[in-house]
C-alpha cells in the first residue's frame, strides 16, 4: 500500500482553513451539537466555515440546515425591490462539479411573477442561472454573469460552486460562505476571471463545499457515494436559501 501524506505536498485548495500561508483573524468560533462554526476575517472579507460530521442522518441534516440558515442570514437579505440573482457554477455532467446546477433545481424563482405584479407578501424577487463551464461554452463565466447583472441590476448575487480541499477530513463535510466572491477553477489550477464585488459592481456572496481532494499532483478524487452526497448537499443549500428568501416556502423533504 502506498500512503501519501498530502500535507507535505504543495497542493491547491479553495478553503480558507486549508491555506496556512494567509493571515486569518478569527472573530468567533462556536460548536452547536456536533457542528463547528467559525467566522473569520481575511483582507476585510468575512468567511464563515461550517464543519460537520454527517448529513445522511435526517436529524443531523435538519440540525445542519438550521445552522446554515442562521449563518446565511449574515450575508443574504430578502428583498422585493430588486431581484436577487442565484448562480449555480459547475458542470452538471460531472457529478463532483454539479453542486451549483443541482442547487438551482430546487430554487424557487419569482422574478417573472414580480414583472406581472402578482406576488403576495413573504416572497423575494429571485431569479437563477447556470452558465455551465468555459470548456463547454467557450465563454468566460464572469463575462456571462456580468452581462446579466448589467441587464437586471440585482441587489446581490449568490454563487454556489463545488470546491477543492487538500484535507480529506473536510471532503463533503465543510461549507464555506464568504462575501469575497469567487475565482472559478482556481482550486484545480484552471483559474478563470474572478467574480467579485469589484468586477461585478454588485454584492457577491459565495457558497461552496469541497467535493474533491487532490492527493498528489494531477490526481484529484472524490468519494464513492458522491452522487448521493451531492443530492443531499444541494437540497440542504436550496432549502436554506429558499427559507431565507421566501417566508411562505414549503421545505422540500430530504
Amino acid at each position: 500500500m502506498h500512503i501519501i501524506n498530502i500535507r507535505n505536498n504543495n497542493i491547491r485548495t479553495d478553503l480558507l482553513e486549508d491555506n496556512k500561508m494567509n493571515k486569518i483573524f478569527k472573530v468567533k468560533e462556536e460548536k452547536i451539537n456536533d457542528i463547528k462554526v467559525t467566522n473569520s476575517i481575511q483582507n476585510n472579507y468575512l468567511y464563515t466555515t461550517i464543519n460537520f460530521n454527517d448529513i445522511t442522518d435526517k436529524t443531523k441534516f435538519n440540525n445542519l440546515e438550521q445552522v446554515l440558515i442562521k449563518e446565511l442570514k449574515r450575508y443574504i437579505i430578502p428583498t422585493r425591490n430588486k431581484p436577487i440573482l442565484i448562480i449555480g457554477l459547475g458542470n452538471k455532467e460531472s457529478t463532483p462539479d454539479s453542486l451549483g446546477p443541482k442547487v438551482l433545481e430546487n430554487i424557487l424563482v419569482t422574478r417573472y411573477l414580480f414583472s406581472l405584479g402578482d406576488v403576495e407578501e413573504g416572497y423575494s424577487n429571485v431569479c437563477k442561472f447556470s452558465p455551465n463551464v468555459v470548456g463547454n461554452t467557450g465563454l468566460e463565466t464572469a463575462d456571462i454573469i456580468k452581462n446579466i447583472i448589467n441587464d437586471i441590476n440585482p441587489s446581490h448575487v449568490i454563487i454556489i460552486d463545488s470546491l477543492k480541499t487538500n484535507t480529506k477530513e473536510k471532503l463533503n463535510k465543510t461549507i464555506q460562505i464568504t462575501n469575497s466572491g469567487i475565482h472559478p477553477g482556481s482550486g484545480i489550477g484552471n483559474a478563470r476571471k474572478e467574480i467579485t464585488n469589484k468586477n461585478m459592481n454588485c454584492k457577491v456572496i459565495a457558497i461552496g463545499i469541497p467535493t474533491v481532494v487532490e492527493i498528489e499532483d494531477n490526481l484529484i478524487v472524490c468519494t464513492l457515494d458522491i452522487d448521493y452526497i451531492i443530492d443531499k448537499l444541494s437540497l440542504l443549500i436550496s432549502n436554506s436559501i429558499n427559507k431565507i428568501l421566501h417566508e411562505n416556502y414549503i421545505r422540500q423533504n430530504n
